[in-house]
């Protein structure tokens, strides 16, 4: 990321990232529950690979949706919440972070 961005364009950058993160994450958990007909199992803190795709797809329905990046994109560069608002999604990044990690785990626990 380059210095010089301005925090609109850093809270856009969050924003389009943590999405692809989430779409990501939707992609490779649904992927391994269908090939191995494990919708059912759990993996991780009491979620099961289903239940972990409710709570992605929810989160993408609410947070991540075209709506939101209008407005993330229309943001003034002095709104005193950006720092705020890239903050929390840096935070929902490091969350996806740890579903990750305990997918691989998940995953060497079976091999």
């Amino acid at each position: 990321m380059s210095v010089s961005k301005n925090k609109s364009e850093q809270l856009l950058q969050r924003f389009d990232f943590a999405k692809k993160q989430n779409l990501d994450l939707m992609e490779e958990i649904e992927q391994y529950a269908r090939d191995h007909n494990a919708f059912d199992t759990p993996f991780m803190q009491g979620y099961t690979f289903k239940t972990s795709l409710q709570a992605l797809q929810k989160e993408k329905d609410i947070v991540f949706n075209d709506e939101n990046r209008k407005v993330v994109l229309d943001v003034k560069e002095d709104l005193n919440e950006l720092d705020f608002l890239i903050t929390k999604i840096e935070e929902q990044i490091n969350h996806y972070g740890e579903i990750r990690m305990g997918l691989n785990i998940y995953f060497k626990s079976i091999n």
